[in-house]
């Protein structure tokens, strides 16, 4: 596709005689043998075609797409994406990207000889998906180091970008933007990061790599440090980054606008009781909101004020 051009997506339900049509920006595709799948896409319109175009790959639906006089299929994962959508008077504009696949997934059941069944996680392989820069190969390091539980520092970054494009584990993706300068990766982690370890395991054992210490008179980073506070005082700040970064929220209410289905929600409390929910309590209920998205059942555990006797009545 030529990049000159706003590129038309349209949806077609025959049995529903419904006929949606937006314009995209930006569109992010993975490739399989049936085609492009959109792994993440911002688009813009009346606010009821949007939200109704939103519902529609949330869904899982098969678009097409036209640019130039050029038209081609794109499917869609069902309930796969993080959607946001923002209204500027009569204008709305919607943004969807690829949700991780999440650690464990799958539900086994298992009896014993007494007939009693019990429930049992499977680890399952799982899809990561990064965002970054174009070209910045510092920052898509890191945030290959936030998906995954592997140890991993600086040092080690081209030898393991390398090999898992290489092994195939680690994809780059198809970014068509009238705007953004951006690259789109995807990233296959087999059950406990298997092949990640795999990949430092074989780059320890060849010499490709090396552990900080291993070599007699190379730095090992820990000049200085003698104690835990010694410890803390240099490596704190990196410790704290990496434990926020392994742990994102369903919803960050400081960078993220809450969904329009929580607003009417809350607009309707506010008809009906007379008063509206706290910032905190809008912010559960949007995780919540979030997490039923994803599956069928949603636990608030939380301090006081933020909102779980409100769920309640």
């Amino acid at each position: 596709m030529s990049q000159s051009r706003l590129i038309e997506l349209s949806y077609y339900d025959p049995a529903a005689q419904v006929r949606l049509s937006v314009y995209a920006d930006t569109v992010v595709l993975d490739h399989n043998s049936k085609g492009g799948v959109i792994s993440a896409v911002r688009f813009g319109g009346y606010p009821e075609m949007v939200r109704a175009m939103s519902d529609a790959i949330y869904g899982g639906a098969t678009l097409e797409a036209t640019q130039n006089s050029t038209t081609r299929m794109l499917q869609s994962n069902v309930k796969g994406y993080q959607r946001q959508i923002s209204h500027d008077g009569v204008y709305a504009v919607a943004t969807l990207m690829a949700s991780d696949d999440a650690q464990t997934d799958d539900r086994s059941q298992k009896g014993d000889g007494d007939g009693e069944m019990e429930g049992q996680e499977a680890l399952q392989p799982r899809k990561c998906y990064i965002f970054c820069p174009q070209g910045d190969r510092d920052r898509l390091f890191e945030e290959l180091d936030h998906k995954t539980a592997a140890p991993l520092i600086p040092a080690f970054r081209d030898y393991v970008l390398d090999s898992l494009q290489q092994r195939g584990d680690l994809r780059q993706l198809e970014v068509i933007s009238l705007k953004e300068k951006m690259d789109a990766w995807v990233l296959d982690l087999k059950p406990e990061d298997k092949n990640m370890v795999e990949v430092l395991e074989q780059g320890l054992k060849d010499g490709s790599i090396q552990i900080p210490g291993a070599v007699d008179g190379a730095p090992d980073g820990f000049d200085g440090v003698e104690n835990v506070t010694g410890y803390l005082n240099t490596f704190g700040v990196t410790v704290a980054d990496r434990i926020r970064n392994q742990f994102m929220p369903l919803f960050d209410p400081a960078s993220e606008p809450l969904s329009d289905e929580v607003l009417e929600i809350n607009d309707c409390i506010m008809g009906r009781a007379g008063y509206s929910l706290y910032d905190a309590q809008l912010a559960v209920a949007e995780a919540v909101k979030r997490q039923l998205d994803r599956k069928s059942v949603a636990l608030i555990i939380a301090e006081c004020g933020s909102g779980k006797s409100v769920r309640r009545s």
